[in-house]
């Protein structure tokens, strides 16, 4: 998922920063999202990448509490498909995977009987 932020207001004495932050891909405008403070104390401050890198990676849990307050259309709920693979039946249905994309991978494993 890629993200965007935008710096509404810096505050120096307090090493704070006023971020509004959403999925580039969103139908709001980041504009239309609410700002939070964000201490930059522990974050990277060696340039413009790394600093927006951390800053990012500080903040990003509020894209996820974010995409859960947005409603869902109803052409996009996904339906259940667990059970033997049906390629054919699964033509035409919204699937939502069981896998977290952030790291986390299906291993390939094989069943062994005791």
């Amino acid at each position: 998922m890629k993200t965007i932020i935008k710096i509404i207001k810096h505050q120096p004495e307090d090493k704070c920063v006023s971020v509004k932050i959403c999925r580039l891909h969103s139908h709001k405008s980041i504009d239309d999202y609410n700002s939070k403070r964000v201490d930059y104390g522990g974050l990277n401050l060696t340039d413009n990448e790394t600093f927006i890198d951390s800053l990012i990676q500080k903040s990003k849990h509020r894209v996820d509490t974010q995409d859960e307050k947005e409603t869902i259309l109803d052409t996009n709920i996904p339906e259940d498909v667990s059970g033997v693979l049906n390629i054919d039946g699964l033509i035409g249905k919204v699937i939502e995977p069981k896998i977290n994309y952030q790291g986390t991978r299906l291993l390939k494993v094989r069943r062994i009987e005791l």
